[in-house]
């Protein structure tokens, strides 16, 4: 169980950007966080990754806080480009620490051909895709995705969720963080509203996904 309670966080211009945020995440459970740029969104992703330490209140997984070393729980951030180092090939950030599995490597496209290539040689939803490749290790619990398909087509947006859903069913934990709402609602189980740095639930477990089980588009169908 991924849990946050009471977190607070402030930068040092101001008030807390997050203010007394509370959640829980259990194993296979998709939490979905929607709200305007600026409400505090990215910066609660940061502390449930363990990239920020909350100023006030705690982040644990199964009641231990997050360690310094590896972490079970993973941060795809909403711009790969800042996520890598521009001197390292693809290939090695793709098997940095880890070496992916071929069926996440090939649900994902990410093929072995642009390996020898660097971040700045390809697209920036191939290397948001390179990043999530990388965010999948076995040991990774739960994983937060910060406008994860913001920057790839429809297509691959429903392939990447389709993955991760799939992924979901064997155990891992997602907080999915988008500014698309329909998107939200077809992947998450619950969905929750953050304006002002708090956290309301907009949605409760098991109202998001039915309300999109119905037959529409191509690209909703897939997922």
């Amino acid at each position: 169980m991924l849990e946050a309670t009471d977190i607070g966080f402030a930068y040092r211009s101001g008030a807390e950007v997050v203010c007394g945020v509370t959640l829980a995440l259990g194993p296979g459970q998709t939490l979905g966080i929607r709200g305007p740029s600026g409400c505090g969104k990215s910066t609660l992703a940061r502390l449930l990754a363990g990239y920020l330490e909350p100023q006030r209140g705690t982040v644990h997984v199964d009641g231990e806080a997050l360690g310094k070393g590896w972490c079970p729980v993973q941060y795809v951030h909403q711009s790969a480009i800042v996520s890598v180092d521009p001197r390292w090939r693809i290939g090695r950030i793709v098997e940095e620490g880890w070496e992916p599995d071929e069926a996440s490597r090939e649900a994902l496209g990410v093929p072995r051909s642009c390996y020898d290539r660097y971040p700045h040689e390809v697209s920036g939803g191939e290397l948001q895709r390179i990043c999530l490749l990388r965010a999948l290790a076995p040991e990774t619990r739960f994983l937060v995705a910060d406008e994860l398909t913001a920057m790839v087509d429809p297509v691959t947006q429903a392939d990447i969720w389709r993955h991760l859903r799939q992924r979901s069913r064997q155990g891992l934990g997602i907080v999915a963080i988008s500014h698309d709402q329909a998107l939200l609602r077809r992947v998450a189980d619950s969905i929750h509203q953050m304006d002002g740095g708090r956290l309301t639930e907009l949605e409760p477990a098991g109202a998001a996904r039915p309300a999109f089980a119905a037959p529409g588009r191509d690209v909703a169908n897939r997922l």
